[in-house]
């Protein structure tokens, strides 16, 4: 047997190099020839240390591309997508609504500036009193009787009331009447804002109800503040038609001989005159006023108009399910306390707008030629405001608001101080009735916007409708016991009263609202 053939020296590679030295190649000097290093040869190349290099993943590409494709497609539908429209029936009945509560305004705001500016307002005292009671009762009233028979038993009975001014019936038993009509009233403006809220509840999420909510309560303001503007001009064409020239009964024998310019020397001529006979000194020349045929067919016609917005309040009412009423929300809830004094406030502004300014600027200088053109430039610009300044107060700007309001309320309180009403100045009864009622209209918009709505509200705001009566009964009662002077010192004191309380209410609603978001 022969040696065995080394195996060491065949598994060995020849050198390139070596095999390059050796090899002829006739294009050597042309071509180089590039040399693999013997290290490379038997290096081990083991996995782990193989230096890794990226791998392009193309399925999750194509995935983040398929999700950004469906993300966009669902945000162009939603930018596509309309809000949800409210049902036609509920928007339908809502309306009928609005127009039922304008005609009841149509006849009971210019009755109320007419009763309470030649009778001296007691009997509306004791309407306005009956119903500061009761509010705070309205949300039970609500859930045991209903909306819909709460606000058409509520038109029947001003309706009866109306009519019964027509013929000459004894005070005892209009008195009764007045009380009645109290016992109505506030559960019915309850009602009108708990139908409001209904139709809010159909508009899907919160901001569009929110949306939905104030251009309900715009458009019930709306209507009722029109209301007011028909009423006016009813009266306007019915002394056109029925007027007579009277000389008043309240002329006092103790200024038969002076004259007018010498009596506005005096700066207490109002303390000559105070309370429901009260008037500057121009009762000497005669007034213009509705004759007795004149009054019956007025009041007939708003007592009409009353009864047609019962009878179209019956197939307008917006049916919504009243929640319990819980006294521990009512007590701890802010919008309670510091509710009340703006209450008050707007209770009181809106009394002496209607009586004592009515007789004071407008029926003892002009007449009720003058007495309707307030009323009027009352309910115009109010109309105007409303609508105006509920959209300013949307976008968060209820303190401007409120302090542009107070300064302008404030300065128009001023001038009346100052101001000698005369016959000369026809005009201006109209126009700075027309300034109040822009700043009354402003002051609703502000309490409205911050106390309806939300969680718990109708506990609240019952007692806030109960303030606004009480109010209401103290203007009626001050008409006829104090003078223009003292009645627009307590209107300055329970302004600033009521701007304070706001405030602070509007400061705690806004720090609830940043810590809830």
């Amino acid at each position: 047997m022969g040696s065995l053939p080394d195996l060491t020296e065949r598994s060995r590679p020849h050198s390139v190099r070596t095999a390059g030295r050796t090899r002829s190649d006739p294009h050597r000097n042309r071509a180089v020839i590039n040399q693999i290093p013997v290290s490379t040869i038997y290096k081990k190349e083991w996995p782990w240390k193989k230096t890794k290099t990226p791998i392009r993943n193309t399925n999750a590409r194509r995935r983040d591309s398929a999700a950004s494709s469906v993300g966009a497609a669902s945000v162009r539908r939603l930018i596509a997508r309309q809000p949800p429209q409210l049902p036609g029936p509920l928007v339908k009945r809502y309306t009928l609504l609005c127009i039922a509560s304008g005609l009841c305004y149509t006849a009971l705001i210019p009755f109320t500036a007419f009763a309470g500016a030649e009778a001296g307002a007691l009997p509306l005292a004791i309407l306005h009193t009956v119903a500061a009671v009761v509010s705070p009762f309205s949300t039970i009233i609500l859930q045991k009787v209903g909306i819909r028979l709460t606000v058409t038993t509520a038109h029947v009975v001003i309706s009866l009331l109306l009519a019964a001014h027509i013929i000459d019936i004894p005070l005892m038993i209009l008195l009764p009447l007045y009380a009645i009509c109290g016992l109505t009233y506030s559960p019915m403006t309850l009602a009108l804002f708990v139908s409001a809220t209904t139709v809010s509840q159909a508009a899907g999420d919160e901001p569009r109800r929110k949306v939905v909510l104030r251009r309900a309560l715009r458009g019930l303001h709306a209507a009722q503040d029109i209301g007011i503007v028909l009423g006016s001009l009813l009266l306007g064409a019915s002394l056109l038609i029925w007027q007579e020239d009277v000389a008043p009964a309240f002329q006092s024998s103790n200024l038969q001989g002076n004259s007018s310019e010498d009596f506005y020397v005096e700066d207490d001529y109002e303390e000559k005159t105070c309370g429901s006979e009260g008037c500057p000194g121009v009762q000497s020349l005669p007034v213009s006023t509705l004759s007795a045929q004149g009054r019956q067919i007025l009041v007939a016609v708003w007592a009409t108009l009353a009864f047609f917005a019962a009878c179209i309040a019956v197939f307008g009412t917006v049916a919504g399910q009243s929640p319990q009423p819980d006294a521990r929300t009512i007590a701890k809830d802010p919008r309670t306390i510091l509710g009340i004094p703006m209450g008050l406030f707007i209770g009181f502004q809106q009394g002496f707008i209607l009586t004592s300014y009515i007789k004071w600027y407008g029926v003892c200088v002009g007449g009720w030629g003058g007495g309707w053109r307030a009323l009027f430039g009352t309910g115009a610009l109010q109309t105007l405001a409303a609508a105006t300044l509920s959209m300013a107060a949307a976008r968060g700007r209820r303190g401007a608001l409120a302090a542009g309001g107070a300064a302008a309320h404030a300065s128009l309180l001023l001038a009346l101080l100052r101001w000698r009403a005369a016959r000369t100045d026809l005009a201006l009864p109209a126009v700075a009735a027309a300034a109040w009622g822009a700043c009354a209209a402003l002051w609703e918009v502000l309490q409205i916007g911050v106390c309806v709505g939300g969680g718990g509200w109708r506990g609240p705001w019952s007692i806030i409708i109960g303030s606004r009566h009480a109010g209401l009964a103290l203007a009626c009662v001050a008409r006829a016991f104090l003078c223009v002077r003292s009645q627009l010192a307590i209107l300055a004191l329970s302004l600033l009263s009521a701007l304070i309380s706001f405030a602070v209410l509007h400061w705690r609603t806004r720090a609830e609202s940043r810590h809830r978001t």
